[in-house]
């Protein structure tokens, strides 16, 4: 495998308490530039609806609706647009205050004032905020992952085409490449692999952050 670094996709949704835990690792692999990411909007919220299957989260009235993720996903759009480093810094800040602080992230207004106190707001992010093509990514992101496949976040698509769905603790910057590498001998090139699980309990305790 070459050592350059590799373009993968992402599929992720924020209100997964699991892609919190792999986002550290990921963004640090990023910033390490060990990987460029693509982050690939995913609704588990429409994974997981009980409703007929002509439902879909992304055609329903956003002022009535109460989604549990697609404005969440939606101001991440509009921060990446601004640079990386504000998706980023979008994307801790979410995260941390939805599975640490336990914040009511489904609004837009909690997205509006998410991005005023970071300070990424403007006229620009508003209304990228609320744009058809926003939404347009939002939608098409997931219906591709469906046609993969894919069924749970985050999952992580590498160059060839092979996939992996994690389930992990953030891992100490220290191992971070070595678990990348660990996951990436499993995964790439490797049509046969289909799945590995640890026995539970127990998980092993998260370290600090």
């Amino acid at each position: 495998m070459s050592n350059s670094k590799e373009l993968i996709n992402v599929y992720f949704d924020y209100t997964c308490p699991w892609v919190r835990q792999a986002g550290y690792w990921l963004i640090h692999l990023e910033e390490s530039d060990l990987v460029e990411i693509t982050w690939k909007p995913y609704l588990l919220e429409q994974q997981n609806s009980d409703n007929n299957e002509d439902w879909f989260a992304w055609e329903q009235d956003l002022s009535t609706y109460v989604s549990r993720g697609i404005w969440a996903h939606l101001g991440g759009i509009a921060a990446r647009n601004i640079s990386k480093e504000a998706g980023y810094e979008y994307m801790k800040k979410l995260l941390h205050e939805k599975h640490v602080d336990r914040e009511d992230v489904r609004s837009k207004d909690y997205i509006v004032d998410l991005a005023k106190r970071i300070d990424i707001f403007s006229d620009s992010f508003s209304n990228d905020l609320e744009s058809k093509e926003a939404l347009e990514i939002v939608a098409e992101s997931h219906k591709e992952a469906m046609g993969k496949g894919i069924f749970g976040t985050p999952t992580i698509e590498f160059e060839d085409g092979n996939s992996v769905f994690l389930k992990t603790f953030t891992p100490p910057e220290s191992d971070s490449k070595k678990f990348y590498e660990s996951l990436k001998v499993l995964s790439y090139n490797n049509t046969y692999f289909g799945e590995l699980k640890k026995p539970q309990p127990p998980w092993p305790k998260q370290h600090s952050l």
